[in-house]
């Protein structure tokens, strides 16, 4: 699949070409927590249309892979958007990566904070199935395709959404 990440990875490089500052720490006031929602949400409004445009190519199984790809990349990036990145926890003072941890845990989250594997996107994978398996439904012709890219659109955003909402729940809390 390396042609397919270099295209993806295209795709939203082209995509995110606004201003973005690089975020190396967890946002200390209310006003940098809505900043970053922000942008969160930009992303996730992005990786859903990438998600949704993949499910109409009529390749079989090429919107599994992208989904997958996507999955990880959202995560990862919405992690770095509050400052909760793998790396950048672990750029913490023992203490404080320790109550980002616990704080994460607490929430529910078991990206945060982490590095994310094709083991740990296990833990997604099974919401996943169900999505896909309502995703068949674009074999029916033009219908069907839009069916299938509404509902990847959609659960992409969720997924995003849900994430999103936990690292900003940590973030608040460890402001």
């Amino acid at each position: 699949m390396g042609i397919l990440d270099t295209v993806i990875n295209q795709v939203g490089k082209n995509l995110n070409t606004g201003k973005q500052k690089t975020l190396h720490s967890l946002p200390a006031t209310e006003t940098e927590l809505i900043e970053r929602r922000q942008q969160a949400e930009k992303i996730i409004q992005n990786k859903s249309l990438m998600s949704s445009a993949a499910t109409v190519v009529p390749i079989p199984g090429i919107d599994v892979g992208v989904d997958l790809k996507l999955m990880k990349d959202i995560i990862e990036d919405i992690n770095k958007v509050y400052g909760l990145s793998h790396k950048q926890v672990n750029n913490m003072a023992a203490d404080m990566k320790q109550q980002v941890m616990f704080t994460a845990a607490k929430k529910g989250s078991d990206f945060i904070g982490r590095n994310i594997t094709t083991k740990l996107l296990t833990v997604v994978l099974k919401a996943f199935a169900k999505r896909e398996a309502a995703k068949q439904v674009r074999w029916i012709p033009v219908v069907g395709q839009a069916v299938a890219a509404g509902i990847s659109y959609r659960l992409m955003k969720k997924l995003g959404e849900d994430h999103a909402r936990k690292c900003e729940q940590v973030a608040r809390s460890l402001m």
